[in-house]
């Protein structure tokens, strides 16, 4: 896609810092990481971004290069583990973001927030700390929602 960022990096068009790449797929440093080794997969033909709109082939392999990357950076940057992200906003392509947990909280460790925050809307972040306590009627609601039964 002419636009796009990661076609165009593919391309060599701008500049990246890739640490892998193959006939099917890149990974590449952010040039604007949170934390260090923040790292960023992508397939390199122009895909739809969001995961979930993929074909199950196509999920497949792309889970299992994100699962490689994702092994390299913990032994590489010596973390417990890494998070996986995939929004699907921002840039209309495919890609995973992988962030390097470092410390000593990534050692499957309780984290509790002072402050619990609840977002109606996405405000273009995530957090995987807890929120407030839901009403159980309205989980209960939603909970018969999305059942599959």
């Amino acid at each position: 896609m002419e636009n796009c960022i990661f076609c165009k990096i593919v391309k060599g068009e701008i500049e990246s810092y890739p640490i892998y790449e193959d006939e099917e797929f890149m990974a590449f440093l952010t040039p604007f990481p949170n934390m260090k080794g923040l790292t960023v997969v992508i397939p390199k033909k122009h895909t739809d971004s969001y995961i979930f709109n993929q074909d199950d082939e196509s999920y497949c392999r792309f889970l299992k290069i994100v699962k490689k990357i994702g092994k390299q950076l913990d032994k590489k940057l010596n973390v417990a583990r890494c998070a996986l992200v995939f929004e699907g906003t921002g840039i209309n392509h495919l890609h995973a973001k992988l962030y390097p947990l470092h410390g000593k909280l990534a050692y499957q460790t309780n984290v509790w927030a002072k402050e619990r925050v609840y977002f109606k809307n996405y405000e273009g972040y995530v957090t995987t700390l807890e929120g407030p306590e839901a009403d159980k009627k309205e989980l209960k609601e939603l909970a018969k929602l999305l059942s599959f039964k």
